[in-house]
């Protein structure tokens, strides 16, 4: 696919919507930045979400049949 044709008309589209080029330097340090974090914090949640339904399930089924 030869994308040569439509450099031109995202040159523009850059000048007309003011957007800034954005090196590769940069998308990477933001993408880093953001997989450092998040490991850790998605694991907490994902424990004390699935304790709370643990919970939940115990004490509305943990009664049995009172016949």
């Amino acid at each position: 696919m030869n994308l040569n044709r439509l450099k031109p008309s995202w040159d523009q589209f850059k000048v007309i919507n003011g957007l800034m080029d954005i090196e590769e330097s940069e998308i990477l340090t933001s993408i880093e930045a953001e997989s450092k974090n998040n490991p850790l914090k998605f694991i907490s949640k994902r424990i004390v979400l699935n304790a709370f339904a643990y919970s939940l399930l115990i004490l509305a089924l943990g009664g049995g049949c009172s016949i």
